[in-house]
């Protein structure tokens, strides 16, 4: 592809997209290398409005620096200004206990997200590919990604925008040349470490010895995927309102309805693996529908519970440890929610029969009051009972499912629990002919 050429492609792929204009301040993320040595240097010739924004992941010594200081030379010799920061990514991985490569993904949008905030940037682009997008097809069939995993690497996400789609590795190195571009070399990238490495560098070569024009048909079936995907999600959508509801931590999917559906195997991968549960989970988890009552199944961020013939999904979190205490009527901050407490006159009560709001005797209470997760060997006297319940035999009764058991929180007042939030007051604090007035707790989830 010829210079011209190139330059008009990719602004005609930008203007089709509606990436950007010239209205835009863009934050170009430049690591020194070929392609988004090419983003920055078309950016700026079609005269757009760019800042460079380099990150020094400090995981090839004196390599990283010299990377670093390229990028800077850059942008002093064209008056671009430029961001750069420092991460010790092996450090963040250890602490996140995720890869290396997966950390440096994460700072890296983590700080542009940040430049962009401080320095009201409208856009981020990244120098993705033709080729990179068809690597990432590869890699999701590998991984079993399911159909939006074949549409490759989308034009846009919020804030990022990828203009180099429309053009491939070969086009971008033709580019530079033609340019007298100057790049660094990223030596990782030369290594067969890691699967994107091994399809860019084997399998990809041996494809286009097969098929020359192997690239291109790949990236067309991409784009068919794409507009599929879109049908395709939008009845994921309808199944998912049919089969699934919300709950205060995550949602719930009813068994019977969802294998009233066809394709229910589908129809669940679909449901859990934008929550990070990978194939083989979900297999499991279908797998074990009406057999394995109680086994949970977990993912980095939630966890998946069989219970009384539904699947809970809910996000990990631990116990909320703060002790709140209500000293007087207002609204409390919760983890999940809001407290309201307001006190009125027994002449102007009217009982509200919702399992969020509780109605007790105000002049029963001693402030302060706490509230606070239940915990084991906690009783009280549930309203229209004489006799003490233990909360944990109250919450079985009651079938309230296990994901859900460890979220239950209790108003406690000197030492007596008033109400097990969200399920039942306790008799002795109850609102009776002598009560003048009346306290009111409502939860808002």
């Amino acid at each position: 592809m010829e210079r011209k050429e190139f330059l008009h492609t990719v602004q005609t792929f930008i203007e089709q997209n509606h990436l950007f204009t010239k209205n835009d301040k863009i934050l170009v993320g430049v690591s020194g290398g070929v392609d988004s040595m090419t983003l920055i240097q078309t950016l700026y010739e079609l005269e757009y409005e760019v800042a460079i924004a380099h990150c020094n992941f400090m995981l090839r010594g004196d390599e990283s620096d010299g990377d670093q200081n390229f990028v800077v030379k850059y942008a002093h010799s064209r008056s671009i200004p430029i961001h750069v920061c420092s991460f010790d990514t092996r450090a963040v991985a250890q602490e996140r206990k995720i890869s290396i490569e997966m950390a440096a993904r994460e700072l890296r949008y983590e700080w542009f997200e940040t430049v962009c905030t401080l320095n009201n940037y409208t856009k981020i682009a990244i120098a993705h590919n033709q080729n990179d997008s068809i690597e990432t097809f590869f890699i999701n069939l590998l991984r079993s990604a399911g159909i939006k995993g074949l549409t490759g690497i989308p034009k846009t996400n919020g804030k990022v925008v990828r203009p180099l789609l429309a053009v491939s590795r070969q086009d971008i190195e033709s580019f530079a040349s033609q340019s007298s571009l100057n790049y660094r070399v990223d030596s990782s990238n030369l290594a067969n470490d890691y699967l994107r490495n091994k399809i860019r560098n084997i399998i990809l070569p041996e494809l286009q010895a097969i098929s020359p024009n192997c690239l291109q048909a790949v990236s067309t079936s991409m784009s068919h995927m794409q507009q599929a995907h879109a049908l395709y999600s939008s009845a994921i959508a309808e199944k998912r309102n049919l089969c699934c509801s919300p709950t205060d931590n995550g949602f719930v999917i009813d068994e019977s309805k969802l294998f009233a559906q066809e394709y229910a195997s589908t129809l669940l991968y679909e449901f859990l693996y934008p929550y990070g549960f990978n194939p083989t989970v979900i297999s499991q988890i279908f797998d074990s529908f009406g057999t394995q009552a109680g086994k949970t199944f977990e993912a980095d961020e939630y966890i998946a519970l069989h219970d009384r013939n539904c699947l809970f999904v809910e996000r990990k979190q631990g116990a909320e440890q703060e002790l709140i205490q209500v000293q007087e009527c207002g609204a409390y901050q919760l983890q999940n929610g809001i407290l309201r407490f307001t006190s009125i006159p027994r002449g102007e009560f009217v009982l509200d029969k919702s399992r969020s709001v509780a109605c007790v005797d105000y002049d029963k209470l001693s402030f302060p009051l706490q509230l606070r997760m239940w915990q084991q060997g906690d009783s009280f006297v549930p309203f229209g009972m004489k006799g003490r319940k233990k909360v944990s035999d109250f919450l079985i009764d009651e079938k309230v499912p296990l994901l859900q058991k460890q979220h239950v929180l209790v108003l406690e007042s000197a030492g007596e629990i008033v109400w097990v939030v969200g399920h039942r007051i306790s008799q002795l604090f109850a609102v009776t002919d002598k009560t003048k007035t009346v306290g009111k707790f409502s939860l808002e989830r």
